[in-house]
């Protein structure tokens, strides 16, 4: 299309956007809070009301569509697992949710997933052999898919050669996944439980390939601080594996062939399983270590990573969550410092800025995040938290919205700002390295990319953050996708553009395969 034809085009849709708004045909986001937020809400963000949920939100998933996959229980004490799809469009009572029976044989509660890049499609591997509404089921090297367009969950064949409870599943450059870790057996009548040390890679036609050159009990096993326990796992800009462990170590992990393992020489802080890390910009991670430590990791380069301090938080936050804003700064929120214990509960959250390296407090919530409990970043910008529990001491059948500080007037009104639209973006595939053009109803200063996000346990195995340059401000924009897929693994992200105050858009889905 020319451009003149696009502009000419792109006057008449704004035209209509810019009437639908005066005339509150568009709404604000997905979902508005039921109260205003309060003075600071510019500054700290601001939750919205506590809504019920008809599950625990153990497990999260994004899908492209808008909708949330979630899967959990009912609150009992066993597993009895549910899965549910929020479509946060219709907003957060009872008719937004659908409630849908586990048809396989495999309870997933506690396995790895992530979005298949082609079809927006939830890869789910593992988790455990359901045996009647019981936890006591062995553990499965199961491997389902949920398709969101037809609200099912399918087994597929053929299965993992390993079992995998809390395994991590990394999507590749090339669109095929790796698994990582997870247990095999668990301990029975005074048999150690056993673990899953050798990783797995699903092709895209779907057979598996074992990284028997790889296998380590260190890096993703049965020892290295409780390894195997959701590994802490992201493509690196080389395009191999970056791993960072929960004790004091880091490795690489190239998939090709059989498998190649490297330890690097330097340390980093110890850490543990229950505290979350997140990659916040190419090839840069965020990670929570013990005594409210920190800890920036840059593996952009050929050699070793550089470690550097990202500042202390203000608590401990065990079994918290750690999510990528839609303008780069990371969200904490929930986790206890006495673990999976209300003593020790933060309710207030923290932000970090990458730019000043620096925390502040954030928005108190209204009740506690611990152990099960998840935060994913929605298409409208804001934060859904909830869950908790299985096993208590909270069985949280609930959520809140988190509304960061960009959605609201800076005057300390606490009142929403206004928001630009996302009037024309591409709707077909993009490439790498590909110019596109984006137009919007007012100038735009900024466009960011966040990858959709798939979330348990703490840990966010699926999100990170672009920022994509803009030669200059204006209505319509022209921009270049991420240069690789080692930088953007394909899939799916939400695309934002934000004014010159600072406000963003409601994304638009963009798939870059």
């Amino acid at each position: 299309m020319e451009v003149n034809n696009f502009t000419r085009v792109g006057e008449i849709k704004r035209s209509i956007y810019l009437i639908m708004i005066s005339c509150g045909l568009l709404s604000y986001g997905n979902i508005a809070p039921a109260v205003a937020g309060g003075p600071e809400a510019h500054l700290k963000g601001e939750f919205g009301p506590l809504h019920k949920w008809p599950i625990m939100p153990i497990h999260l998933a994004l899908m492209p569509e808008g909708t949330v996959f979630a899967f959990g229980n009912k609150g009992a004490a066993k597993n009895a697992l549910y899965y549910a799809i929020w479509d946060p469009s219709i907003g957060i009572g009872s008719n937004a949710f659908e409630v849908l029976p586990n048809t396989t044989d495999t309870e997933v509660f506690c396995s790895g997933q992530a979005l298949i890049p082609g079809t927006g499609q939830s890869l789910i591997l593992g988790g455990s052999r359901a045996i009647l509404n019981s936890n006591t089921g062995d553990h499965a090297a199961d491997v389902n898919i949920f398709d969101p367009d037809t609200k099912s969950l399918t087994t597929q064949t053929p299965s993992m050669a390993y079992n995998r409870w809390y395994a991590t599943v990394i999507t590749l450059p090339n669109g095929e996944h790796v698994a990582l870790g997870g247990r095999n057996t668990k301990p029975t009548s005074g048999i150690p439980a056993t673990y899953s040390p050798t990783p797995e890679v699903r092709a895209n036609d779907g057979s598996w390939r074992a990284l028997n050159s790889a296998t380590s009990d260190l890096a993703y096993g049965a020892i290295g601080g409780a390894s195997w326990h959701y590994p802490r796992a992201w493509v690196n800009p080389q395009g191999s594996i970056f791993i960072l462990g929960n004790n004091d170590s880091m490795y690489q992990l190239q998939t090709a062939g059989t498998g190649t393992l490297l330890r690097y020489a330097k340390k980093i802080k110890g850490g543990n399983s229950n505290l979350p890390s997140v990659m916040f910009a190419p090839g840069k991670i965020l990670s929570v270590r013990t005594n409210l430590v920190t800890s920036i990791i840059d593996i952009n380069g050929i050699g070793e990573p550089a470690v550097s301090l990202g500042g202390n938080l203000s608590k401990y936050r065990q079994f918290g969550n750690a999510t990528v804003l839609a303008d780069g700064r990371v969200w904490v929120n929930g986790g206890s410092s006495t673990g999976n214990d209300v003593s020790g509960a933060a309710l207030d959250s923290e932000l970090w800025d990458p730019k000043t390296n620096t925390w502040t407090i954030a928005a108190s919530a209204a009740t506690a995040r611990l152990y099960h409990s998840t935060s994913l970043l929605l298409q409208d910008g804001t934060v859904i938290t909830g869950g908790g529990g299985n096993p208590g001491p909270l069985r949280q059948l609930n959520g809140e919205i988190y509304y960061p500080p960009y959605l609201f007037k800076k005057d300390g009104s606490g009142q929403f700002a206004p928001r630009p639209v996302i009037i024309d973006a591409p709707t077909d595939i993009i490439g790498w390295d590909q110019e596109f053009s984006l137009e919007g109803t007012e100038s735009i200063a900024q466009v960011t990319l966040v990858r959709v996000g798939v979330v348990t346990h703490a840990f966010n195995n699926e999100q990170r953050f672009l920022n994509l340059p803009i030669p200059q401000p204006g209505n319509i924009v022209t921009v270049r996708s991420p240069a690789s897929a080692n930088i953007a693994p394909p899939g799916f992200y939400l695309l934002f553009i934000w004014n010159a105050e600072g406000v963003p858009s409601v994304a638009k889905f963009l798939h870059i395969s």
